[in-house]
């Protein structure tokens, strides 16, 4: 496999896998389920900001950092699109 399309799919996977992970921590958003899932999302961003940059080795810096940047912020858009639709619960009690 290419190193473009191993990048594309490696991404690809981590974005579903936190897009999934919403539905999971959802109905215990109030409990765990919203630490776990903003944990996992901070995590998940650093890791596509990486995938390019370790696996894209026949670009040049700026292109990987470029490519990196551009990862983190699909990776972002994913999560904030997750709690929308997983319907988490993020304030929990007022008082």
């Amino acid at each position: 496999m290419k190193r473009g399309k191993r990048t594309l799919v490696i991404g690809g996977a981590i974005c579903a896998a936190l897009f999934a992970f919403a539905f999971v921590a959802a109905p215990r958003s109030c409990e765990w389920g919203l630490a776990a899932y903003f944990w996992s999302g901070v995590g998940s961003v650093a890791a596509l900001f990486a995938v390019p940059v370790v696996l894209r080795t026949d670009c040049s810096g700026l292109r990987r950092a470029a490519l990196g940047f551009a990862f983190a912020a699909l990776g972002a858009g994913v999560w904030l699109g997750g709690l929308v639709a997983a319907n988490v619960r993020i304030i929990c009690r007022l008082f």
